[in-house]
């Protein structure tokens, strides 16, 4: 509309639009990151460009014919634990996981940021106090924000490792909230303000 600016939205969806932007920076960078762990920034890392595009090369030559290879974390042992190679140091160990925590991190940030943007608009169109709805909306966005976040975290500091059950636990609750409220909002009613008095008979003229 002319002479609509964006800081005239409600609190609830700046919100909503910030924590979604938020999600989008973090991707480009995951994306640059992407680039400089598998290529290099001279584009001649193993595979180069032309090899993992193209093909050729020692690399992709001495592959089996039955596919691609697939890049995959480490082994890991029954109980949880990483079993490192011999002669490896533990540090190596989270090194050679980060290309494989980098690959789930950037393609989680895409699809549950459009997933958690849709789910807040709908909560918004249900019309609740924009106190509650400013206040469930910014925990789901921290929330669905830190479970992404958190393997990053977890690889890169070695630390954190609550960050994935509580995260995950607050995005849980905090969706399912915003679902259920958006469903019984949309199909019951719950929550529609009242009709203005002398207007709910009125009805178009015959």
């Amino acid at each position: 509309m002319r002479g609509y600016h964006l800081a005239g939205l409600p609190v609830a969806a700046k919100l909503v639009y910030t924590i979604f932007l938020v999600f989008i920076l973090l991707g480009l960078w995951s994306s640059v990151e992407i680039y400089e762990v598998r290529l290099g920034w001279d584009l001649q890392g193993s595979p180069s460009v032309h090899e993992r595009y193209v093909g050729g090369g020692a690399k992709i030559a001495a592959e089996p014919a039955g596919g691609p290879s697939l890049d995959l974390p480490p082994d890991e042992a029954v109980d949880g634990d990483v079993t490192a190679p011999v002669g490896e140091e533990p540090d190596s160990i989270a090194e050679s996981k980060w290309p494989w925590v980098l690959d789930v991190f950037h393609q989680h940030l895409f699809s549950i940021s459009v997933i958690w943007l849709v789910l807040a608009h709908l909560f918004m169109l249900t019309r609740l106090h924009p106190a509650i709805s400013g206040t469930v909306i910014i925990l789901s966005g921290i929330a669905s924000l830190m479970h992404v976040v958190a393997p990053v975290i977890i690889n890169r500091l070695e630390i954190g490792h609550w960050l994935m059950p509580v995260s995950g636990t607050a995005m849980a609750l905090t969706w399912l909230l915003m679902i259920g409220w958006s469903l019984m909002a949309m199909w019951f009613g719950v929550g529609r303000p009242a009709e203005p008095e002398g207007m709910a008979g009125l009805g178009p003229s015959r």
